[in-house]
Order: structure tokens, then sequence, then C-alpha cells
């Protein structure tokens, strides 16, 4: 029997059976597996079951944040690594875990993460993206937000160029519907800190989100793919500032 790596994983889930077997396969090394389900009805659960360092358990939904931060209090090891059910580990950051658990000298590890889409990446300026998500449960601490959750760490922070694999196999109509649903949680975000939005914002956002997009940071090199992330990223703005002006409206009209 060998030595199970004495770090628990935690990992949040809603209608992942597409992906859930790929990521738990690369974690069976784990000491444990959390993972907290917000009421999937495609297997997710059952599937998860058939791993034996899983451990699953419901929460409703209440927000990203709130979500993340249940489950890591669930977390019975010192150190835990958060993943989405959509990534998966690689060898090299496998190995980057082991080290900076046996060495012990930091409190976190941030990470590079790549996107896969379709099995593959895709053309553009922009770099990947920089995570946390291997640290000491006692330095994390998620802020209160319902969407773009991230982890804050009092502690000192190692870098690594290891790479998390985030393969995000959707369709676009999926993608649009994450979007704007994302969008609605961002906007609710913004208007509970009192956030405003003029007209001109609304007039602006859209064509300059793309501008942004598709020619400065490159999108333009992936073809029709990268003209629908453009035309997404656009839409996502847009959405976000459009339900903060209707909130503000609303509040507005009850005043």
């Amino acid at each position: 029997m060998f030595q199970k790596i004495p770090v628990s994983v935690y990992i949040i889930t809603l209608n992942e059976a597409r992906n859930i077997g790929a990521c738990l396969d690369r974690l069976v090394e784990f000491d444990e597996v959390v993972l907290v389900d917000s009421g999937s009805t495609d297997g997710t659960v059952e599937l998860a079951r058939q791993y034996e360092n899983v451990a699953s358990s419901y929460h409703s939904w209440n927000g990203f944040s709130e979500q993340k931060a249940h489950a890591l209090s669930l977390c019975r090891n010192d150190w835990v690594l958060n993943i989405d059910a959509d990534e998966i580990v690689t060898d090299a950051y496998l190995e980057e875990i082991m080290r900076v658990v046996s060495e012990d000298e930091v409190d976190a590890l941030e990470s590079t993460r790549t996107l896969y889409r379709w099995g593959r990446r895709p053309r553009h300026f922009g770099g990947e993206d920089r995570l946390v998500r291997l640290f000491r449960k006692s330095v994390g601490h998620y802020e209160p937000r319902r969407v773009h959750e991230s982890i804050t760490i009092a502690g000192k922070i190692e870098h690594t160029s290891a790479s998390i694999n985030h393969h995000e196999n959707l369709t676009y109509s999926k993608r649009i519907d994450k979007s704007n649903k994302y969008s609605q949680a961002k906007a609710e975000d913004k208007f509970e800190k009192h956030n405003r939005v003029s007209v001109l914002t609304l007039v602006v956002i859209f064509p300059a989100s793309f501008i942004q997009v598709y020619f400065f940071k490159g999108h333009f090199l992936d073809g029709a793919d990268g003209l629908l992330t453009s035309m997404n990223f656009a839409f996502y703005n847009f959405m976000k500032y459009a339900k903060l002006w209707e909130l503000n409206r609303g509040r507005n009209d009850r005043s």
C-alpha cells in the first residue's frame, strides 16, 4: 500500500458527470477528496462515490466563495488543494505539490492554469491564469463573492511554472448561459457595494470589451473560435453593467 499524499483536495460540483471521472482519476494518490455538491441530477455524486478517497456531501448554493469556504472547512489536513471538476492535475504539478509539502518551507503555491477547449489550446496574446490552489488551510480565506472567487493567503507564497489543465468543453450556447449567470452574480456583488453605472458605460462597454479581447489580446489568431470568445466576453461585460443599472433603477424606484 503506497503512502497517500497528506493533502485534502476540495471540489464543488453541480452536474459535472462529464468531467468528474477524469478529474478524480488524477487525485487517487491524495489522502482525501472533499466533494461538495449543490444538487446534481446527472449522476455526478454517484460517480464520485466510486473513488475510495472521496467524501461527498450536499450543501445548498449561496455563491462560489461561500460554497468553497464550506468545502474548505470540511478538510482535515493542514495542506489543502482546490480543484474544479473540469480541471486535471498534471504530472509536473503533482511533483510540485509533493515537493512543497515535503519541504514545508512556504505557505502556498501559485501555479499556472492552462485552458483547453475540445482538446486544443486557444491562440491569443494573453498570458495564462496564475492562481493559488495549494495552501495551508490555516492561512487561506475566501472573501465574500458570488462569482470570480479567489483565496486570500496570509503567508509566504512560492511560484511555479507547473500547470493545472482546464478543459472547458462547453458548446457556445452553454458558454453564453454561463456568462449570463455569472454576469448576474457579478452585478449583485457590485450592487451590494453601492457601485453605479452610467449610460455612457452601457454604450461603450460592449464594443470596447470586444476590441480589447479580439484585437489587443490577439484572439483574432484563433479564427471563428476567437471571434466567438471575444463576442462572449463582450456580452458578459455588457450584461454585468446592464444588470447593475437595472438593480440600481430598482433601488431608486423603492426610495
